[in-house]
C-alpha cells in the first residue's frame, strides 16, 4: 500500500515524541504530515484540510485530552467515520481505556511500542480501514440501510480473521443505529457466549436491551457490572442515566454517589451536577463544580468551560430567586463568563459568553441590554454550536419575547442531538433541551390536556384510566409538582404498584425528596397514608414516612 498520498495528522503534546513518530511515519513512505501539540492547534488545521489518518495521543497537556478533542471535532462534522484514528499513549488506567474505545479508534498503540510494531499497527490500520471504507462513508450519509446491505454482501465473501470480526461489530453498531435492537443484542450476546470477558460487546448488549424495552434486563447485567472496580464506574452512570430518564432523580443520584468524586469525568461530574439541579439542589451542583473547576485550574479549555457550567448554575440559581434576592447570584455568574477565555481570541467562546450574559442582563431586569447583546454580530450563527450554547440562545430569545426564534433554535437542538453518542453527555444535554422546550411553553399546554382529563376521569373513579392520563401529563411536564401527585395519588387508588416504568413505593421516595409548599406537603402525607392503608399491596412501615427513602 502507498502511502505518499495518505494525510496524516499526529497530535502529540511531547515535543520529542511527536518528532519521533513524525521521523517513523517518514520512513514508512509518509511525506504529508502535519504535527499539532493540542487540540486547538490541531482544530483550527482540520477546519480547512482533509486528514485520512489521526494519530493522537490521550493527555495533551494543559488541554483537554485526546478523547474530547475526537468527540468534539465528530460533533461538529471535521472527523467523519471515512477519518482513520488510531490512539497512541502510555496510559493503562482501565478508566481512560474505557474512554479510549468508547470513541471507536482504528488501534490503540501502548507507548513505549517498537518502530516495527507500530510499522505494522499502522499498515494494517489503513487496511482495515480501507476494507471498511465503502460502509463508512454511507454510515456518513446516514445512509445506514444501504450501508448494512454493503457490510451483507462483504460476509458472504466469507471474510475470517480479523475482518470478519470487524464486520460483525460494525453490523451491530449499523443494527443499533436503525433501531433494529433485538438482533443487535443477539450480535453481542453470541460474542459473549464464546468470551463473557469482551466488555465492549456487554455494554453494547446492555444498551440494546435497554433501547429494546427490556429495562430490567439491562438493569440486572449493569447491578452485575457495579460489583467489578474495572467496570463500576461506568456501570452506575449508566443506572444514573436510565433513571434521569424515568424521572427518577433521587435513584440517579443515589448511582452517581457510588462513582468517588475524584473519579467523576468532566461529562459525569456535569451530569451530577444536573441532576442535583433537577431536584433544586442548587448548592450541591454548585460545590460540585467549583471543586471540579478548581481541580481543572492547569487545562484551561477545561477549566474556562466549567466556569460556563458554573455560570448556568448560578443563572438558574438567580431564576429561582425574587428580583430583591437574586443580585449576588448574577454578580457571581457574570464574574465567572467574564473570567472565561479571557486571554482567548475565540469568535465561539465569546458567542457563548454573550448569550449568559444576555439572560443576567434580563434577570437584572435591563430588557435593552439584554436585546443588544442579542443583535452583536455573530449572534445568530449557531450550527456549529454547541448544544448547551444554542439552549442558552433559547433561553435568552425566549426572555426577551421572541419565541419563532427559540422555537427555530429548538428544532436545531433536536436534531444536533440525534448525532450525540458519548451517554452522559447525551442525557445532560436532552435535559437541557427539555427545559428549554419547557420554557418556550411548547408541552405544557398539551400537558394540562392531558391532566384535564385525567382529573375528569378520577372524580368518575376511573382510577386506571386517569393514571394513563396523568402518566402522559407527568411525562412531558415534570416539573409540574401537581402533575406528579395527581399521578402518585392515581396509581394508589388504582392499586397499582407499577405503571409503565414507575415503581409506586419508588416515586414516593421521589416525591419526598422534592421541595414541596406546605400545602403539597400535607397532601403527600395523606396519600403516604393511603399507602399505608394497603399495606398488602406497597409494604410501608407505617412508624415513619422516612422508612420509604431508607429503603432506597
Amino acid at each position: 500500500m502507498s502511502f505518499n498520498k495518505v494525510k496524516v495528522a499526529v497530535v502529540e503534546d511531547n515535543g520529542m515524541a511527536r518528532a519521533n513518530l513524525r521521523n517513523h511515519l517518514l520512513d514508512m513512505g509518509f511525506n504529508q504530515i502535519g504535527c499539532f501539540s493540542n487540540g486547538r492547534e490541531f482544530k483550527a488545521h482540520i477546519r480547512h484540510h482533509k486528514i485520512d489518518l489521526v494519530l493522537m495521543d490521550f493527555h495533551l497537556g494543559q488541554n483537554k485530552n485526546g478523547v474530547e478533542v475526537l468527540q468534539e471535532l465528530q460533533q461538529q462534522g471535521y472527523i467523519s467515520l471515512a477519518t482513520c484514528v488510531m490512539f497512541v499513549t502510555s496510559d493503562r488506567l482501565p478508566m481512560i481505556i474505557g474512554q479510549i474505545v468508547d470513541v471507536h479508534p482504528e488501534a490503540l498503540i501502548i507507548k513505549p511500542y517498537t518502530i516495527s510494531n507500530l510499522m505494522k499497527n499502522i499498515a494494517n490500520c489503513l487496511n482495515m480501514h480501507g476494507f471498511l471504507l465503502p460502509i463508512y462513508r454511507l454510515m456518513d450519509e446516514d445512509n445506514y440501510e444501504q450501508a448494512l446491505a454493503v457490510l451483507d454482501i462483504l460476509l458472504e465473501g466469507d471474510p475470517q480473521g480479523r475482518k470478519r470480526s470487524a464486520l460483525i461489530k460494525l453490523r451491530a453498531r449499523i443494527l443499533t443505529k436503525l433501531k433494529r435492537y433485538s438482533e443487535a443484542a443477539i450480535h453481542y450476546q453470541n460474542i459473549l457466549d464464546r468470551s463473557n470477558k469482551v466488555i465492549w460487546a456487554k455494554w453494547g448488549l446492555i444498551q440494546n436491551l435497554f433501547l429494546d424495552g427490556h429495562l430490567e434486563e439491562s438493569e440486572k447485567l449493569l447491578l452485575e457490572l457495579t460489583a467489578s472496580q474495572l467496570t463500576n464506574d461506568k456501570a452506575c452512570e449508566w443506572l444514573a442515566r436510565i433513571s434521569v430518564g424515568n424521572n427518577q432523580y433521587t435513584k440517579a443520584e443515589n448511582y452517581m454517589h457510588q462513582i468517588r468524586e475524584g473519579e467523576l469525568s468532566i461529562p459525569a461530574a456535569r451530569l451530577k451536577a444536573y441532576i442535583y439541579q433537577a431536584q433544586e439542589k442548587g448548592d450541591d451542583a454548585i460545590t460540585l463544580l467549583e471543586k471540579k473547576r478548581e481541580s481543572n485550574r492547569s487545562i484551561r479549555e477545561r477549566y474556562d468551560e466549567i466556569s460556563l457550567d458554573l455560570a448556568r448554575c448560578y443563572l438558574t440559581e438567580a431564576e429561582l430567586k425574587s428580583n430583591a434576592d437574586r443580585t449576588a447570584d448574577i454578580q457571581v455568574a457574570k464574574y465567572l463568563i467574564g473570567a472565561a477565555g479571557r486571554k482567548v481570541s475565540d469568535p465561539s467562546l465569546s458567542q457563548k459568553k454573550d448569550y449568559l450574559l444576555a439572560t443576567a442582563a434580563f434577570l437584572e431586569g435591563n430588557l435593552d441590554k439584554s436585546s443588544d447583546i442579542l443583535t452583536r454580530p455573530g449572534m445568530d450563527n449557531l450550527h456549529e454550536a454547541e448544544i448547551s450554547t444554542i439552549t442558552d440562545a433559547i433561553q435568552a430569545w425566549t426572555n426577551i419575547g421572541n419565541k419563532e426564534k427559540a422555537k427555530e433554535y429548538l428544532h436545531l437542538c433536536k436534531d444536533k442531538l440525534e448525532n450525540i453518542d458519548e451517554g452522559n453527555n447525551k442525557t445532560t444535554l436532552n435535559m437541557l433541551v427539555t427545559k428549554s422546550e419547557e420554557g418556550i411553553g411548547e408541552r405544557r399546554p398539551e400537558a394540562l390536556e392531558y391532566n384535564k382529563s385525567g382529573l375528569q376521569k378520577f372524580s368518575n373513579k376511573q382510577y386506571t384510566a386517569a393514571t394513563q392520563d396523568f402518566y402522559q401529563a407527568y411525562i412531558l411536564f415534570p416539573r409540574e409538582i401537581a402533575f406528579s401527585l395527581n399521578l402518585l395519588q392515581s396509581m394508589v387508588d388504582a392499586e397499582l404498584l407499577e405503571y409503565e416504568q414507575i415503581n409506586t413505593v419508588d416515586f414516593l421516595a421521589e416525591m419526598q425528596n422534592r421541595k414541596l409548599n406546605a400545602s403539597n406537603q400535607n397532601r403527600l402525607n395523606k396519600i403516604f397514608k393511603r399507602m399505608v392503608n394497603k399495606n398488602n399491596i406497597y409494604f410501608l412501615d407505617p412508624t415513619s414516612e422516612e422508612s420509604v427513602k431508607k429503603t432506597k
